[in-house]
């Protein structure tokens, strides 16, 4: 009997560190003297999370990673949700562009949405830019808009999973850019840790 009470006590303990963790922010911490510095941004949509890169020009490109169906295509029923969750999905890549920082603020205050920002090398960026133009490029026939998101949507070759969501790309595309995340990858719940 008492046996049983110090492990239901354990187990206890357990469960609240666990939810603990996993409800703590992530910590972004950008890399330490960038070469060429830029400034990137994170924005975080409440479960979700989308990377906006600068073009050189001024301009910014928005990038985010869902499911096609529940992301893309806005069907956001309780079958392609659960679907979404639970098993792989069709991934889909969006693409957004602003076309400067006020733009970006604007949009993000209006959906009371929050934008972290942090600075990492240029050619870091270019070279990320490259790679998911390339990517969006790659199933461009299958291009659509989404009018709530603002986003132009393809398909894309990685599969949406629980365990592969928006916030597990977004993590991908800042370690791409020497940027180290620590602490729990679910959902958008990250901050800045400057160095």
């Amino acid at each position: 009997m008492r046996l049983c009470r110090i492990a239901k006590f354990a187990l206890l303990g357990i469960a609240s560190i666990l939810l603990v963790w996993m409800l703590s922010p992530a910590t972004i911490v950008p890399p330490t003297d960038p070469a060429k510095p830029v400034t990137i941004h994170v924005t975080d949509h409440g479960w979700h999370s989308r990377l906006v890169l600068p073009t050189g020009n001024g301009e910014l490109i928005q990038y985010a990673y869902g499911d096609w169906n529940y992301f893309a295509l806005n069907q956001q029923d309780l079958k392609n949700g659960a679907a979404a969750l639970l098993v792989p999905t069709q991934g889909t890549l969006g693409r957004r562009k602003f076309s400067n920082i006020v733009e970006l603020q604007q949009i993000i205050q209006q959906q009371d949405y929050t934008l972290l920002s942090l600075e990492v090398a240029q050619a870091k960026v270019t070279q990320l830019l490259k790679l998911l133009d390339e990517r969006f490029s790659c199933n461009i026939e299958t291009s659509i808009e989404n009018s709530q998101t603002g986003l132009t949507l393809v398909q894309d070759d990685q599969d949406y999973t629980l365990l592969h969501n928006s916030n597990h790309e977004l993590v991908e595309w800042l370690q791409d850019l020497d940027c180290q995340i620590h602490g729990f990858i679910m959902w958008a719940n990250f901050r800045v840790k400057h160095p």
